[in-house]
């Protein structure tokens, strides 16, 4: 049995070991989810901008979106990318989970991005803690925390994610975790796209 206070202990422990200043963390959107996006109502409600991201070219411009998430009563910002014209480079291919030349490309494919910086403003432990120290977790906690670490931008490598299901896994006695896929789900049930700012 583990309390919040040793999930915020490890947290913090698998933030100062996998946390660095630049990058992010992505995610492939399985093309079964993005075309089902893509398909819905919802979708309009986000407005894609073309712009230039060095990670992925320096020849070619992509489209990208931003929006929000709540988890644990936190809006936690996202951004989605996704290709506008095939690029027939590694850097492109690999960032986009395409094959070599592009091999199964689609226009409809989603990357997406967690942030690049923490929110100063969040305090961490007062959102994990949400009551007492002493509380007990559950498998449900402890999924949302592991959704958290990733989409909060605490770490910058799934080698901590890996470690933080294992870590709920010997703990808790609960079964295989896959805090990508349920953190993807949650994201596409519930997201909202950024408000426009007023002129």
């Amino acid at each position: 049995m583990i309390t919040k206070a040793d999930v915020i202990a490890k947290f913090k422990e698998l933030h100062n070991k996998y946390y660095l200043q630049r990058g992010y963390m992505i995610t492939t959107v399985p093309d079964k989810m993005s075309n089902e996006f893509y398909a819905s109502e919802r979708s309009s409600q986000f407005t894609w901008h073309e712009r230039y991201n060095h990670y992925v070219s320096d020849r070619v411009l992509i489209r990208s979106c931003r929006g929000f998430v709540q988890l644990m009563g936190h809006k936690f910002k996202f951004r989605l990318d996704g290709p506008l014209v095939q690029e027939h480079r590694s850097e492109f291919e690999t960032y986009f989970g395409f094959g070599g030349h592009c091999d199964g490309y689609t226009e409809k494919r989603i990357i997406a991005c967690y942030p690049e910086r923490i929110d100063d403003a969040l305090d961490i432990d007062e959102l994990l803690l949400n009551g007492s120290v002493s509380e007990l977790v559950d498998a449900d906690y402890a999924k949302q925390a592991a959704m958290i670490i990733v989409l909060g931008g605490y770490v910058k490598s799934w080698k901590a994610v890996d470690e933080f299901e294992q870590w709920f896994i010997n703990a808790l006695g609960v079964g295989e975790c896959n805090t990508g896929t349920e953190l993807l789900h949650h994201m596409f049930e519930t997201m909202e796209p950024e408000p426009v700012p007023n002129d």
